[in-house]
């Protein structure tokens, strides 16, 4: 097997995090506390388009204090399982130092830039009686944005490095991997959210996210469509295909893949109820995760299946 149970740790527990610092970012960058959006709305005319985002996105700091802390977790076990994986930690640390720059440094930046930011968030959200000022929450959020996304993309252009796999010498995984990173960051938005007590109901927060999620399901699966009809086509990778759709790996990637991945989490958003959102949402993370680590084994294994790495093919001997 080219990969193991660490590496396919690493992409899903990285991208998780990577995805829940964009998300969470984002809600910084919106001013999505309630506490900041009740002095928003007080200084800014009530029809302004940053007071309807801000009011719309208003949540509570509880759920703050709750997803931070979550995120940097999650990116801390990623990097444990990236260092115990790669055997000598010293060679990642290499890559951060090097004068040369390369898609495996800049990912290794943007890794220790996006724990950075998702600590200082931790950090001030569990301070007591410490609110950071506007500006440098802003600036932080936004570093955490860019650093995110170009560690999620990352998670799959790690794959893409590996030339002798034909089924990762495409664009679609690196997409792929960053729209699956961001839903399962908004997953870990869900659980954190779900863990928050409710002082009241937040409908409007919970419309938006789950839309925003909505939206990234059907690109991820409009996305994992085209990548599986790219490997059709693929003299050397259609193996890996067929082994998804009727192979060995068939029942992960239906069932867990887009069963419990992508169509169950997409029904229960359309259908959520206010009174009994905190059930559902730890439901929809539930799956959202699941479908996401799903892919992540799908798209390691397909390298077992790549012709590339049939022994036979390698000593000339196949047809």
């Amino acid at each position: 097997m080219l990969f193991n149970e660490l590496t396919v740790t690493y992409l899903f527990l990285g991208g998780t995090g990577a995805g829940m610092c964009v998300v969470l970012s984002l809600l910084e960058c919106f001013t999505a506390r309630e506490s900041m959006s009740v002095r928003l709305m007080s200084a800014a005319p009530y029809d302004s388009p940053l007071s309807r985002i801000s009011s719309a996105l208003a949540l509570p700091s509880e759920f703050f204090t709750r997803a931070w802390p979550a995120c940097f977790v999650l990116l801390m076990l990623g990097v444990l399982c990236l260092l115990v994986d790669v055997g000598r930690p010293e060679r990642l640390f290499n890559l951060l130092f090097s004068p040369r720059s390369t898609a495996m440094s800049v990912g290794s930046y943007a890794i220790a830039v996006t724990l950075l930011c998702s600590g200082a968030f931790s950090a001030m959200s569990l301070l007591d009686n410490v609110e950071p000022s506007r500006s440098l929450s802003l600036a932080i959020a936004i570093v955490g944005v860019a650093s995110g996304l170009v560690t999620a993309v990352y998670t799959g252009v790690l794959l893409s490095s590996f030339a002798s796999v034909l089924a990762y010498q495409t664009p679609l995984l690196p997409a792929l991997f960053c729209v699956s990173s961001l839903s399962c960051g908004l997953a870990g938005a869900f659980a954190a959210l779900s863990l928050t007590e409710p002082r009241h109901p937040h409908v409007r927060p919970l419309a938006a996210l789950t839309l925003a999620d909505g939206g990234l399901v059907l690109i991820e699966a409009a996305l994992l469509a085209v990548y599986v009809v790219w490997m059709l086509g693929s003299e050397g990778a259609a193996a890996g295909a067929w082994a998804l759709i009727a192979g060995d790996m068939r029942w992960l990637f239906w069932g867990g893949l887009l069963i419990c991945g992508l169509i169950v989490p997409f029904a229960l958003e359309r259908f959520l109820t206010h009174g009994n959102a905190r059930t559902q949402l730890l439901w929809i993370a539930s799956c959202l995760l699941a479908g996401g680590l799903s892919l992540r084994i799908c798209t390691t294994g397909l390298a077992a299946y790549d012709v590339t790495q049939v022994s036979a093919f390698m000593l000339g001997l196949g047809c």
